[in-house]
């Protein structure tokens, strides 16, 4: 049974995790204890702790949170699969219940959950790299990059997070990786919000995507892309899995 006063069909989930902050040895094992063998070998390929620990509660965090949508499924019993571009989806009990996406970058995971099918979700740290305007120059569409180069330089360090993440979260959203260039479509900032453009012969409908530039904390930035045209409602969580589920 699935708890669909937790999470209507027109609201979107984002649950916020710091995992740096989670370092409870009980609470630890006991996501550990969540993972399958194949999720402990891929835990144990990463080189750092860190990363090891990232890892770990980021998986915590997906199944508790499914579980709390879909009661009737237990946080261990959640399988899921990847198709062939490597974007994992929820397989055998729940199926077809949730749809779901993960970023996560230094110090923090976000997850976002849904009812509609194949969100996409992407978290940065604002420490801009050496370059980003040639990065931009590089990878981004000619009219973000004009329209990059024109804002006073102030301006210019968070609108590149802003286009970074919003081409990540779209990307992710079709489940294609980078198979999609970014230089194929651009992404418009109006008040209205952000709004997506294909260019001639592109293979998408602009008017089926919803995107959301959110707060996603200071150094962060935080980009939701849905491909939905009935509208959905943001919501954002502070939590910590088995312990803790905070609106923000």
């Amino acid at each position: 049974m699935q708890s669909s006063e937790l999470l209507p069909p027109d609201e979107i989930h984002l649950h916020i995790t710091d995992d740096p902050a989670i370092t409870d040895p009980d609470l630890l094992a006991k996501y550990e204890a969540l993972l399958t063998a194949e999720e402990r070998v891929r835990k144990d390929r990463f080189h750092f702790p860190r990363h090891r620990h990232q890892f770990l509660v980021a998986r915590a965090l997906l199944r508790t949170t499914l579980a709390r949508y879909c009661p009737d499924v237990q946080p261990a019993d959640w399988r899921f699969q990847a198709n062939d571009y490597g974007r994992p989806y929820i397989a055998g009990a729940g199926a077809g219940l949730l749809d779901f996406n993960l970023s996560h970058t230094d110090g923090r995971i976000v997850l976002a959950v849904c009812r509609s099918p194949s969100p996409g979700v992407d978290i940065e740290r604002t420490n801009p790299p050496d370059g980003f305007l040639d990065i931009a120059d590089r990878f981004f569409a000619a009219n973000e990059v004009s329209a990059l180069n024109t804002l006073p330089a102030a301006e210019q360090e968070s609108r590149f997070f802003a286009l970074w993440t919003m081409k990540e979260a779209y990307i992710k959203a079709r489940g294609m990786g980078l198979s999609i260039p970014l230089q194929d479509f651009a992404i418009t900032f109006g008040p209205a919000g952000p709004s997506i453009h294909f260019g001639d012969g592109g293979a998408d409908d602009p008017r089926r995507w919803q995107l959301f530039m959110l707060e996603g904390g200071e150094e962060y930035a935080l980009a939701v892309a849905l491909p939905d045209a009935a509208p959905v409602r943001p919501r954002l969580f502070r939590t910590t899995p088995f312990l803790a589920v905070e609106p923000i």
